[in-house]
């Protein structure tokens, strides 16, 4: 086995794992939790752009997938304390707050109760994979998880590493044998917390350090996005550690 490699899993039967069978599809709650976060969604970006303007929509759909691709609730630090003017000024640290944790809410209703399905999508799927085996290696790691249930899922998507979040989170849920409504409840109040943590550090941010000098903005997005590429290298380094010993004891 290669020790940088995740343990192999048979992907065209990965999915089955989250299946319920006793699970009715188009029942009013499967209907609900398929299409309503993209309905909602869609409501609260028409409704923004009526209020708000098409400049306000743009820039929070692309501070949206700033978030989904790299920067997670770490861009909460990012957040303005606000009294600037609307038009010109970035979100607020408790607009960001809300962006991520509605994110996070959305994307856990949606895998929480649907990852079976989701885990069929052609390039989607692949992708959910390489997570399941994430949570398999911190559930290996950490198996106090296994005991707490829900306190394990709620630390898991606490924690700020890629690998975690409401994506993450909501595969993790299921591995550890959640239902599909403790799942979603757990990554929602992990959300929380972390999101509650990072928002609260932004209040010390805005507080002491001078949001008007454009380097120390330059400077502390640089600062972010090494603390970011350095704790995922940690996690990934400590993951082939962590398979290189399983191996090693597997031959001894």
């Amino acid at each position: 086995m290669n020790p940088s490699s995740p343990p192999t899993t048979d992907h065209n039967d990965s999915h089955h794992l989250f299946e319920d069978p006793r699970h009715r599809k188009f029942s009013f709650v499967w209907l609900l939790t398929l299409l309503g976060p993209f309905v909602l969604s869609a409501g609260l970006l028409i409704l923004l752009y009526v209020t708000h303007g098409w400049a306000y929509v743009k820039n929070l759909l692309l501070t949206a997938l700033a978030v989904f691709f790299f920067f997670g609730r770490f861009v909460i630090l990012g957040g303005e304390a606000g009294g600037m003017d609307e038009a010109t000024r970035f979100f607020t640290s408790g607009e960001l707050a809300l962006l991520v944790f509605y994110m996070d809410t959305m994307v856990a209703c949606l895998l929480a109760f649907h990852i079976g399905f989701v885990f069929r999508l052609p390039y989607l799927g692949a992708k959910l994979r390489l997570l399941m085996d994430d949570g398999k290696f911190i559930l290996a790691a950490n198996p106090w998880m296994k005991r707490a249930t829900f306190l394990g899922i709620v630390a898991f998507v606490t924690s700020p590493l890629a690998a975690t979040g409401s994506v993450g989170g909501s595969i993790f849920g299921r591995l550890l044998g959640m239902s599909r409504l403790g799942t979603f409840l757990g990554a929602v109040t992990g959300s929380a917390i972390g999101c509650s943590i990072m928002y609260f550090g932004a209040a010390l941010i805005n507080r002491y350090l001078d949001r008007d000098n454009p380097w120390l903005t330059i400077a502390g997005i640089l600062f972010v996005a090494l603390v970011i590429l350095l704790l995922n290298h940690r996690y990934r380094s400590m993951k082939a550690e962590w398979y290189a010993n399983q191996d090693k004891n597997k031959k001894n």
